[in-house]
């Protein structure tokens, strides 16, 4: 099967998939921030899932298209593992040649004791993954771990937004690209 890709449709079959696997409302949860929520948004269920991991990859490659000048896709570890490797994967058959990066959390003790995995050069251009935003606390680690090699990351890119409030400092400094938000998750 070779399945066809058109943005509008793609974005409404990720919606589906966003409502059907990874949202769930009237929680009671503390998020990675360490903020209390109502309502949760798991990205991993859909970027580990066959049809929305090639979705999101798709998708993530097409807003790409307006940023040439990034040659390097990654994020902090979990969250934007599956999304830089599919995009990775992809971007061979579009001609995009991105290469893909993870950071870890903590420098590894052995080793060379890097917190990136993945080539990324002084000045290279990089885009940020996340699979949701809350207030861009992951992101941002992304973010100092690459401006500690040098890199320049030009926008975060994300399954989900949140819209948290809490999150406007952290937009006032990052262009952030949602693939969905939460008010379109919410519409549905």
């Amino acid at each position: 099967m070779n399945p066809s890709f058109e943005p509008a449709a793609a974005k409404n079959r990720l919606l589906e998939l966003v409502r059907e696997r990874a949202y769930k409302d009237g929680l009671d949860i503390v998020l990675a921030s360490g903020k209390r929520s109502d309502f949760y948004i798991n990205g991993k269920k859909v970027a580990l899932h066959p049809e929305g991991l090639w979705l999101i990859a798709r998708l993530l490659l097409h807003k790409l298209e307006s940023h040439p000048e990034i040659t390097a896709v990654g994020g902090l570890t979990l969250g934007a593992d599956p999304l830089a490797s599919a995009v990775a994967a992809l971007s061979f058959e579009t001609g995009q040649n991105l290469k893909a990066f993870l950071v870890r959390k903590e420098a590894k003790g052995h080793g060379t004791g890097s917190r990136i995995e993945g080539d990324l050069e002084k000045g290279e251009k990089v885009a940020i993954f996340e699979d949701t935003v809350t207030t861009g606390g992951s992101a941002k680690k992304a973010i100092d771990a690459v401006l500690e090699v040098g890199a320049d990351p030009v926008v975060v890119m994300t399954i989900a937004d949140r819209e948290d409030p809490d999150a406007e400092p952290f937009r006032q400094e990052w262009k952030v690209e949602p693939l969905v938000t939460l008010s379109e998750i919410r519409a549905g």
